[in-house]
């Protein structure tokens, strides 16, 4: 797994930003910019991730063990083949399987972390993303990928068997694709992906019946709160209106109350 250069503020808030949802992050990245100093111009050509490359992004950053799991497998594959070509008889087949249950494995997770962002698992996106955990650990620097990596082929495995391969380009060998799905299994890939865009699509269509149940209640509600705080408001009113009245009435018996006793006062001097 390619080590990180360094873990100071500009990797780390790096590694934040690929952490984002997909729809957060150009203008994040754009922010950073800003306060990136001299890494300004390196952080503004970052590209936005594509979906199968941010679903990946993502299994690395929220799924650790089944990426790390999915990279131990790979290595284990790849020295495997290395051996292999080099004459040692080795038990590929065993390997291969254990390759391509950690693939199954972060597939699974990765559709879903598609599903709870919202982004759907289409045929071509999971594809792609399958392709990209193939070609793993490969890509640069883990959880940054830009766009889906493309695993090597056996076109690659034909020149490094035939020696044409440097001893740079064998130590870069990741793993071999497995061919390429048959007709029935991409069918029947395609199927499940229906089968499993149906169940969503009937979660969903169950969850909204039932907010929009709930809106609907509590748009009752709300109307009935304002009818009674209508009724509450002109009985305040009216209150206000009874109590000033009450007021009034007093001030004038309280004015009357004063006359009459300075007038019994004076009719007692007179006596």
């Amino acid at each position: 797994m390619p080590e990180r250069e360094n873990s100071g503020p500009l990797a780390r808030a790096l590694d934040r930003l690929f952490q984002l949802p997909l729809a957060e992050f150009t203008a994040a990245r754009n922010e950073l910019a800003k306060t990136a100093g001299a890494g300004a111009a390196e952080v503004r050509a970052l590209a936005k991730p594509s979906v199968p490359a941010w679903a990946v992004n993502q299994l690395y950053w929220r799924e650790r063990r089944l990426y790390d799991g999915l990279v131990r497998a790979s290595d284990r594959l790849r020295a495997a083949h290395t051996r292999a070509i080099g004459g040692q008889k080795v038990d590929l087949a065993a390997l291969e399987l254990q390759h391509q249950a950690a693939v199954k494995k972060a597939a699974e997770a990765i559709r879903a972390i598609l599903a709870r962002s919202g982004d759907p698992a289409t045929p071509a996106t999971m594809a792609a993303a399958i392709d990209t955990l193939q070609a793993l650990p490969g890509g640069g620097t883990p959880g940054h990928l830009s766009r889906p990596l493309a695993p090597l082929g056996f076109g690659a495995l034909g020149a490094l068997m035939k020696g044409a391969a440097t001893p740079k380009m064998l130590a870069e060998v990741v793993t071999f694709a497995p061919p390429k799905p048959k007709a029935d299994e991409r069918e029947a890939a395609e199927r499940l992906a229906r089968v499993e865009a149906g169940k969503r699509l009937k979660q969903v269509d169950a969850e909204l019946a039932r907010v929009q149940k709930a809106l609907a209640a509590q748009r009752t509600a709300v109307q009935r709160a304002e009818r009674a705080h209508a009724a509450l408001d002109d009985q305040l009113q009216k209150a206000s209106a009874a109590l000033a009245a009450q007021r009034a009435d007093a001030a004038r018996l309280d004015r009357d109350r004063r006359g009459l006793e300075e007038e019994r006062a004076r009719l007692k001097d007179a006596l």
